[in-house]
């Protein structure tokens, strides 16, 4: 290679007389230069992978003398492994209501012994009955209590009064079925405990009480902390509360959601967490539904009416409620990050004055992110306003600058350099609309061909896959464009100029459009416009004298990229896992082909121009497409197949169910034994019809279909109601009766006529089943639901069934198993006359979650024939249908 060839421009903006002295060849530069420049960008982003994944040093017991008032990981790992060996905690069963509970008993009863002299710790048992609606949308639901269980401890001066305000501290000790809970929400729970001894050591004391509840039945529609929030005495002094969750294995904890419209809680987060880490695009994604689960912070913000902050583990979340969520895959380091964050947060809570008069310290919601983990940047939405138009006007005006800048070497009219912006932001707009409809295409038949989900275990596919695409459009376009459209009035590097202003103005109509719509997340492009806009000013003052106006743009590059590529590891970590638990019924290719596309423009939007600078950039261009397709290569080979035993399994949901159906009169119409097999992921149903096809003693799995229109919620013991949104693709599979623990005895001990009130009538039932029960009530046609003891009013119903009202109760009871008691008041007669007589449907759900040692021969096998990087959550259900 020549010298020549090596040799960087000499000027970026060229007079038509220089232009047309110098060799063609000398205008661009070596196509070896793009694979530095793609070098670096790989570097930055390795370099932010390394310290994403760096941790604090988890601090040992023996550490303790020369680390006081620090958080110690050993303490909590120590405790963890007490508390994930007794098995899955299922609220309700023995190993939740009493051993757990006695364990965070001894436990804390412990800290109050050591505990400094001027502080004071008192801990109690709360025994909660109650209900709340949960409104959702489709699915609304009366989740009703019955003896559920919090261990409630709080913190207050010794020989002080006692405080008139208190901070909150929350986690939940139960967990999952078949899933010993080491992560979700062991973790938190035994970072609380840790939290407590060393805020119980201080010598100094707060000017607040601080209250930890240690809730035992989150899993089941959040029961605990409403109970908490309705019944417990204390909860009427708190003012604020942070909440810890999990939705994973080890990683940092992300504080995701904060306030609302309490901006000095981010200010303390800012000032007293050593390891931020947060963002509010993750708070609009999981306020988005999104993220398919809720928290605690929920109940404490909706029904308590407090402000508050969520934290949670959110990255590599395959094992999330799984059986091999266990005790071993929680390193230390990840109890050391969270406990550093919370110790030091708690504390300075502990003394903040807002907490005197919360309601005073009221604003709005706020923009905030974490800068790789080192500082946080914050500032309320009215601020991000001002910041985002006033950027965009700033912006503009460089851009006219530059533009004005360049007249001198051309014999263009500065409105013809306007013309040029905008036939470059055309070209621009096309390359990214072209590139997003290759990814999403690509998508679509991805999933036609059963190809979904290949990037589940191998992530780095998503590059290859969707962001590959993305990037030959987005590269040939500006390539086509400068080849085929010839301009003698400007230089090669003027036009580039161009096309990079052209994105920069693109960038600034979506920053309108996001403030304009108050999305907080478009933060993302005002970091991209600001950093752009920097180098466009330098440039400016430099007059492009520079021959190195590249470098300067490329030097504005390194913190918008590095930032980038932080959210680009985030974003991924998190959603990726999510796919395989998520939604079935959807496509999702599509999700991540969004995020994968959306981080190649934030990324790469500023670079992809530079291609028409090289000699031969078309290489590049094939570079990446070799890429693409060694990508498909894999895909479609073994290495490309979603799962893995043990680190990121298939889930399967299966209930051994036992159906009876009744007439009015009483007689039983119909028994059935079989297999309802709830989709998670779209090869669900290719993975149960070979296992079946392997076994001649079971009959080919069905979809429910018809039943859906002929049995109230398609007579499927559903656990949650939220579970008939996926009837469409449910699998039904005849088999043998389950065996089960205990019988479920629905009695109908009376019927009481209102004869004030002609057509009213009180139906009266008591029911004894299994700790985890549900009731599907839907009053037939001319009949309508006028009142129950379920709740003080009738709430909405959901999706209806055939033209009907259906309306669903969650109920669990804890420690308490006494026979429940309930009645339904009804108002009119039935207008059908096949349903003469009736009034309405009710059938009765149990749920045998943690009764494993039941299962039949049958489910056995079922469960065994699975393939081992299969995680089955398999127990006995049984649906009670009657009409009265």
């Amino acid at each position: 290679m020549d010298e020549k060839e090596n040799e960087f421009p000499a000027q970026s903006l060229t007079t038509l007389e220089d232009d047309a002295e110098r060799p063609k060849a000398e205008n661009k530069i070596s196509p070896w230069w793009l694979i530095a420049l793609t070098g670096a960008v790989v570097g930055i982003y390795l370099l932010v992978y390394w310290n994403w994944m760096s941790m604090p040093i988890a601090l040992r017991r023996a550490d303790e003398e020369r680390h006081p008032e620090r958080f110690i990981a050993e303490v909590a790992k120590q405790h963890l492994f007490e508390m994930s060996n007794v098995g899955p905690r299922v609220a309700g069963s023995h190993a939740n209501e009493v051993i757990t509970v006695q364990f965070l008993l001894r436990v804390i009863n412990e800290i109050a012994a050591g505990a400094n002299l001027a502080q004071r710790v008192e801990v109690e048992v709360q025994q909660a009955y109650g209900s709340m609606f949960l409104d959702y949308e489709k699915y609304p639901q009366t989740s009703v209590y019955q003896g559920i269980q919090n261990v409630v401890a709080r913190l207050i001066p010794y020989q002080a009064k006692e405080p008139d305000n208190y901070l909150l501290l929350s986690s939940h000790f139960d967990s999952v079925p078949q899933s010993p809970g080491a992560g979700d929400d062991g973790t938190m729970s035994v970072i609380m405990l840790e939290v407590l001894r060393q805020m119980s050591l201080s010598a100094r004391p707060y000017d607040h009480g601080i209250v930890f509840v240690f809730n035992g039945c989150e899993e089941n529609t959040l029961q605990g902390s409403h109970a908490f929030v309705t019944h417990h005495r204390w909860f009427e002094k708190v003012r604020t509360f942070i909440n810890m969750d999990v939705a994973a294995n080890g990683g940092r904890d992300i504080m995701f959601q904060a306030g609302p419209k309490y901006s000095f809680l981010m200010e303390y987060y800012r000032d007293f967490v050593p390891h931020p880490y947060c963002t509010a695009v993750a708070e609009e994604l999981f306020q988005a539904d999104l993220v398919p689960s809720e928290t605690d912070y929920y109940v404490y913000s909706k029904f308590g009416q407090i402000p508050g902050m969520d934290f949670a583990h959110s990255t590599w979340g395959y094992l999330y409620h799984t059986a091999y969520d266990a005790y071993d895959t929680i390193p230390n380091a990840t109890l050391q990050h969270t406990g550093d964050n919370v110790l030091a947060l708690a504390k300075a809570l502990a003394y903040a004055e807002e907490l005197n008069d919360i309601r005073a310290n009221e604003g709005s919601k706020a923009v905030f992110f974490d800068f790789l983990n080192w500082f946080l940047v914050y500032y309320p939405l009215w601020a991000s306003i001002l910041l985002n138009v006033g950027l965009c006007v700033i912006a503009l005006l460089a851009i006219g600058l530059s533009l004005w800048l360049m007249l001198p070497g051309t014999s263009l009219t500065f409105g013809q350099l306007v013309l040029q912006v905008l036939a470059s932001m055309g070209i621009v707009l096309l390359s990214i609309i072209v590139g997003v409809g290759l990814s999403l295409v690509l998508g679509v038949i991805l999933n036609a061909v059963g190809s979904s989900l290949s990037w589940f275990t191998q992530t780095w596919l998503v590059f290859g896959l969707y962001i590959c695409p993305f990037l030959i459009a987005t590269c040939t376009g500006p390539v086509l464009y400068i080849h085929f459209v010839r301009n003698v009035n400007l230089s090669l590097h003027s036009r580039v100029q161009i096309l990079l202003d052209a994105t920069c103005v693109l960038y600034v109509v979506v920053l309108i459009v996001l403030t304009c719509m108050s999305i907080r997340s478009g933060y993302l492009f005002t970091m991209a416009i600001l950093f752009y806009t920097v180098t466009t000013l330098i440039n400016a003052a430099m007059r492009h004298k520079s021959p190195y106006w590249i470098y300067v743009h490329l030097a504005g590059q390194i913190v918008p990229i590095a930032y980038f590529s932080s959210i680009s590891l985030t974003s991924f970590a998190t959603f990726i896992p999510m796919q395989g638990r998520g939604n079935a019924d959807a496509n999702p290719e599509l999700l991540i082909a969004l995020f994968a596309v959306l981080i190649a423009l934030l990324l790469t939007g500023f670079l992809t121009p530079l291609v028409v600078l090289t000699r031969k950039g078309y290489l590049f261009i094939a570079l990446v497409g070799v890429f693409f397709v060694v990508s498909i290569i894999v895909m479609v080979t073994s290495a490309g197949f979603p799962f893995r035993a043990h680190t990121s399994p298939q889930r399967f949901y299966i209930y051994h169910c036992k159906r009876e159906f009744y007439h009015l009169n009483g007689t039983r119409r119909r028994i059935e034994g079989g297999y309802y097999v709830h989709p998670q992921d779209r090869h669900t149903e290719d993975v149960i019809r070979e296992i079946v096809l392997k076994n001649a003693d079971l009959v080919t799995p069905v979809l429910l279909g018809i039943q859906c229109d002929l049995e109230l919620y398609c007579g499927i013991p559903f656990y949650q109601n939220t579970q008939h949104a996926r009837s469409n693709i449910g699998l039904w599979v005849k088999g043998t009766f389950p065996t089960l623990p205990e019988a479920t005895e629905l009695e109908h001990i009376g019927t009481e006529p209102d004869d004030s009130s002609p057509g009213r009538t009180t139906f009266r039932f008591t029911v004894k089943g299994t700790d985890h029960m549900s009731f599907y009530v839907s009053p037939v046609q001319g009949v309508r639901l006028v009142g129950w003891s379920f709740s003080d009013s009738i709430p909405r119903s959901g999706v209806p069934w055939n033209g009907q009202d259906v309306h669903f109760i969650n109920f669990v009871h804890g420690i308490d198993d006494r026979p429940y008691e309930f009645h339904l008041t009804v108002q009119g007669t039935a207008s059908k006359a096949s349903e003469a007589g009736w009034s309405f449907h009710l059938n009765v759900v149990t749920q045998y979650m943690h009764h494993e040692q039941y299962r039949s021969k049958e489910f056995q096998w079922f469960i065994k024939a699975f393939p081992d990087y299969a995680h089955v959550v398999a127990y006995p259900a049984f649906l009670l249908s009657k009409i009265f």
